[in-house]
């Protein structure tokens, strides 16, 4: 990073925290507390998952939405008109969301008014829907923070990655429109930069995040570890990959029909999947599917915060392994 950006990183630090709504520190990350609280986080711990659940977990704005699009359709056979009639946050509930706080309780039952929810939610996020296979759920958590019993390997983990410049550049716009997020349209992406590759923002450091779940796929067979430019260069093969790692078996036309359930077009007109009905965000500013492109970066940074990010990743993934497609 650039003297000039370290010597305004602490400015700009401060102001993002006050930004955020109900900021707090909970293990050294930075959340906002208008979704989830220390105490949520601490009963996480404690959650018992099994052999009929599936945790999705990604960095933010990396293809969570997508890859639990995918799983749904697989929890429920392939059975895609299934799929259509639940909205996807029921089906794939958020792990660490505090559903004590009364906005939540407002929203399921405006949701439950309204016919766009199920008639009966439970609490937890794991409650196995009728028609459906398995359990699913999804966080954003870094891998330290999960339940005791995902990390002992009780249950199989789907991690969807993304390389990080297309996924800076999407969460840039996640801040604008994000209302949990202090609803951040006026943020300029020249601020948003130096936080993004410093980690000091809501989920911390992608790299961290990242290589610590990297790390926790090489050493357990029940977790997966996928990425999006790869779901993009051939969704029928990464669905094929993900079918066989849950278990379902697929014909051939089932696979066709998820293949097109799930392409981006296809589920950015999917109200039940891209969060249209959904408050956190205002998409007025921007939507919450945006664009879905490989190498939309290069529309945002610059050649020198381009050149400052590579010295960074080199740094950061050196000996790891792991590597991403860009462009």
């Amino acid at each position: 990073m650039s003297m000039e950006l370290m010597e305004k990183l602490p400015q700009i630090q401060e102001q993002y925290f006050f930004r955020l709504p109900y900021a707090h520190i909970i293990a050294d990350y930075v959340w906002p507390g208008v979704i989830m609280s220390p105490k949520r986080v601490i009963d996480i711990r404690d959650l018992e998952f099994g052999p009929q659940d599936v945790v999705i977990a990604s960095y933010p704005k990396s293809g969570t939405t997508w890859i639990s699009e995918l799983a749904s359709a697989l929890a429920y056979n392939g059975n895609t008109e299934e799929v259509k009639h639940v909205r996807q946050d029921v089906r794939v509930p958020w792990l660490e969301l505090e559903n004590d706080y009364w906005w939540v309780r407002v929203f399921h039952w405006w949701s439950r008014l309204t016919g766009t929810d199920l008639k009966e939610k439970k609490k937890e996020p794991n409650q196995l829907l009728a028609g459906t296979r398995f359990r699913l759920c999804f966080t954003h958590l870094p891998v330290e923070l999960l339940p005791k019993s995902v990390l002992e390997g009780k249950c199989k983990v789907l991690y969807v990655s993304r390389n990080p410049k297309d996924n800076a550049v999407s969460f840039f716009h996640f801040h604008r429109m994000a209302r949990f997020l202090g609803l951040q349209k006026n943020l300029d992406w020249n601020e948003f930069f130096p936080l993004y590759l410093s980690g000091s923002l809501y989920c911390g450091s992608w790299f961290e995040h990242v290589l610590g779940y990297w790390q926790f796929a090489q050493n357990n067979k029940n977790v997966m570890f996928c990425k999006y430019e790869d779901m993009k260069e051939n969704l029928e093969t990464e669905i094929s990959k993900i079918a066989n790692f849950v278990e379902i078996e697929l014909s051939d036309e089932q696979r066709q029909r998820v293949v097109k359930h799930c392409t981006f077009e296809t589920m950015k007109d999917n109200k039940m999947a891209n969060r249209d009905a959904i408050w956190l965000f205002n998409q007025k500013i921007s939507k919450f599917m945006r664009k879905g492109q490989v190498g939309d970066w290069k529309n945002y940074f610059t050649l020198a915060q381009s050149a400052a990010f590579d010295e960074i990743y080199a740094e950061k993934m050196a000996g790891s392994g792991l590597d991403f497609k860009f462009e």
